[in-house]
């Protein structure tokens, strides 16, 4: 009776660690497709970054070439 009774309990505490292990194990997989997500949403962002600091320059560039005409007809 003894090993019965112990094992009833190994078997409780077993099934609660495979239980756990796969929690674990699905977690670990949402984290892989969030962090996947997350390295693209990045990658997108800073493209766009890159695109918007390329558009303030040519803006700024034409805003100065646009003073620079005005300051030489005002000195005309």
């Amino acid at each position: 009776m003894t090993d019965r009774n112990t094992a009833m309990p190994m078997d409780s505490q077993l099934s609660r660690l495979e239980n756990r292990l796969a929690e674990l194990l699905e977690a670990c997989e949402t984290l892989k497709r969030e962090n996947a997500h997350l390295r693209d949403e990045n990658s997108v962002l800073v493209s766009e970054r890159g695109q918007l600091l390329s558009n303030r320059d040519k803006v700024r560039r034409q805003v100065e070439a646009m003073i620079s005409r005005l300051k030489a007809m005002e000195a005309s």
